[in-house]
């Protein structure tokens, strides 16, 4: 429950600081250039950064964030406590669906593509030679739990 408080703060701190959290009533329209981008939670790997577009990830309710990261970067295989959709923005990705990246089912994605995962699905994402960006929908909180936990790159030393 602490670790999860404390996965919190950055995405709140993102939340402010982008200026994204929005009345449910309110409309939001935003232009490339208004689209901020802050690091990932430490959950994440290094160099992955979050755009908290609309929404609270770490609260009740619908959110969206979109998620951007570097060329030959990856995210082991995953769990989420909720439904998660993503849709390719930008970039070509591999999407992993399996408890490891060996044997899973592999789809090669590029702008346009979209994924449903229903809750507690296991996954893993891995970019090739280019940058990638990735929208993220769901109803929050948003959480996320390696299937090996020593993948977590919060836990690294």
């Amino acid at each position: 429950m602490f670790r999860n408080a404390l996965l919190a703060l950055p995405i709140l701190a993102g939340l402010v600081a982008a200026g994204s959290a929005h009345a449910d009533d309110a409309s939001i329209v935003l232009t490339q250039e208004q689209v901020r981008w802050v690091a990932a939670p430490a959950d994440f790997p290094k160099h992955v950064e979050i755009s908290y577009v609309y929404g609270n990830a770490s609260a009740p309710g619908p959110f969206v964030i979109r998620v951007r990261m570097p060329a030959h970067a990856q995210i082991a295989p995953h769990t989420h406590n909720m439904d998660e959709t993503l849709t390719v923005l930008s970039g070509r990705f591999t999407h992993f669906i399996g408890r490891s990246f060996t044997g899973a089912r592999e789809d090669a994605l590029a702008a346009g593509g979209f994924v449903h995962l229903p809750k507690g699905t296991p996954h893993a994402l891995r970019t090739a030679d280019s940058p990638v960006v990735v929208e993220v929908s769901g109803v929050g909180p948003f959480g996320m739990t390696y299937v090996n936990p020593a993948d977590d790159p919060s836990r690294a030393k």
